[in-house]
Order: structure tokens, then sequence, then C-alpha cells
């Protein structure tokens, strides 16, 4: 009935003239990126480069539409000590990570989470450029091959008049407070809220079902 509803084009016409119709309509289409499964998720790094610096944290949720089903926090023990400029801008030191499994063995568990959702992240290239290359380095032969939404880029589609649109700025747009910022599930918490905010911007753009969204995320690389 939820396909029928949506592409019904006597229900489409008389949503026009009857607004209960129209809301009823808009849940509906809602109701079919709902039946979606994302795993939002991020990284905190030793660095900016892939190749030199190392990751030290993945934080994770996976949801199915809007609702959090899931979730994957883990620290990582780097081979080389942080710094005290990272330990600054995210709170962990080497203290923090001593008993922490190494990267080896957390990607796989990160991967297995994830399964094939639909991967969303925050800046994605930064965060899917350490995986691919840490994947490389050591587990030759995995490959990170999940279907990608940067919110960046999103954020930049949808609200093109932002002043920026890092993570904190797309946030106060919604009216979120950036709480544990720089910790990654922090980071995640917020970008699940924003999603949740541009979820509702796409449907009320036609972005309905899975076919519309992977026309938007070819047309947003």
């Amino acid at each position: 009935m939820t396909q029928d509803l949506a592409h019904d084009p006597l229900y489409n016409k008389l949503a026009k003239e009857y607004k209960f119709l129209r809301r009823a309509q808009e849940q509906t289409l809602v109701s079919q990126l709902d039946s979606l499964q994302f795993v939002i998720f991020d990284l905190e790094t030793t660095g900016l480069d892939p190749i030199k610096n190392e990751i030290t944290e993945i934080g994770a949720f996976k949801i199915k539409g809007r609702e959090l089903i899931n979730m994957f926090s883990q620290l990582i023990k780097p081979q080389q000590p942080i710094s005290a400029e990272i330990t600054r801008l995210t709170g962990i030191d080497d203290e923090l990570v001593k008993e922490a499994p190494p990267i080896d063995k957390v990607l796989p568990l990160f991967l297995d989470f994830a399964g094939d959702s639909i991967l969303i992240a925050h800046n994605a290239e930064f965060d899917t450029s350490f995986i691919r290359t840490k994947l490389k380095q050591v587990t030759p032969g995995q490959e990170l091959n999940n279907q990608i939404l940067c919110t960046v880029k999103l954020s930049r589609y949808l609200l093109p008049n932002l002043a920026n649109h890092k993570l904190h700025t797309v946030g106060a747009h919604f009216g979120f407070p950036s709480q544990n910022r720089h910790r990654s599930i922090g980071d995640v918490e917020l970008t699940f809220q924003i999603w949740d905010k541009l979820l509702t911007m796409l449907v009320s753009k036609g972005v309905t079902d899975k076919s519309s969204l992977d026309a938007l995320i070819a047309k947003l690389k």
C-alpha cells in the first residue's frame, strides 16, 4: 500500500487540494526511506594524512531510517605516541588507549557491524580515506564497498546559504548543541540529529525511495 499511495496519480492530485491527504502522503513517502539501513560513523585520528597517521577511535550508530538500532564504539591503540595537540583536540591520550586493541583487530569488527548498510559521515572523504588506507595496510584484500553519503555535501546542497558547513555550524542551524565534540560518538550523535532533519528536507524535495536517493548520492559526488 505504501508504494501504491506514493505513486497513485489520483491520490497525488487530491493531495494537492486537501492538506490532510498531503500530510498522509508525506508520512507514506518518508516510510520508504525509513526502511533503509544506515551506519553513521566518525573517526578520531592522530593527524590528517591517512598514510602517515593512525585511527585512534571509531564510533558509529546503526539506524533504520530514523531509528537507532545498534551502536559501535572502540578506542584503538596506535603504533606511535599521540601528540599533545591531538590530545587537546580529541581528549584521547596514550594512557586512554594503552589497553585498546590495534587497528587490525578493530577494522574487521567495524566492517562486520556496518555490513552492507549505507555509510553516512560528515566529511566522509576524510573518514573513508583512512579506512581504505588502513585496510590496505593491515588486511590486504578486504575493501570498503559500501555506498557512502556525505552530510557535508548534503548540507551544502540543502542549505547553501550557511556561512560554512562544519558539523557544529549545521547542528547549530537546527538548534542542536555541540556536546562532547571531537570524540567520535559525540560527533556521531550530532550527525544523527542532523541526518534526521536533512532526511525530512530530502523527502520534501522528492527524494523518497532508494532509487531517488541513489541518484542524489551520484549527483553529490
